[in-house]
């Protein structure tokens, strides 16, 4: 099975990081991933999960629509509480209806734990990361990998 990679940053407006088709080589890939900047901005998570249903799993920006080859998942990494708190929710159920899984992780003092907990696969408990550090998050990569190559998420 294989699993698409998103990265997305979700403050005050979405913008997508690339594009499921941009890299075919797994050093370009790193490379894009690296020079990502994050943080420092209120979360816009309904905005997030609306483009990535209309924008990033989508067969025209290079997603696979053959969930026996692929599985759909998405790893929100949040600092900051969700302003859009009902429609984080909606927009959440709706992701889900269509297959993809999502993973939290929340950094910091002042995550939402109930709103994560609320947003992530089932079950959350295992779904779901808090981490007092943005140092800590390099260390959540292979449960994360796990979680998600095992189709749990």
């Amino acid at each position: 099975m294989r699993v698409l990679l998103l990265i997305i940053n979700a403050v005050n407006h979405v913008q997508v990081a690339f594009y499921l088709h941009n890299y075919t080589r797994t050093n370009d890939l790193v490379t894009a991933v690296n020079n990502i900047r994050f943080g420092g901005y209120p979360s816009n998570l309904p905005a997030a999960l609306a483009v990535i249903r209309s924008e990033i799993f989508v067969p025209s920006n290079g997603a696979r629509q053959d969930a026996s080859v692929l599985r759909l998942a998405v790893v929100f990494v949040t600092e900051n509480p969700s302003s859009y708190r009902s429609l984080t929710l909606v927009e959440a159920r709706t992701a889900a209806d269509m297959g993809i899984g999502i993973v939290t992780v929340g950094v910091g003092t002042f995550v939402d734990r109930q709103l994560l907990s609320s947003i992530t696969s089932y079950p959350s408990i295992k779904n779901m990361f808090v981490v007092p550090s943005v140092r800590n998050v390099t260390g959540l990569a292979d449960p994360i990998k796990r979680i998600i190559c095992s189709g749990t998420a």
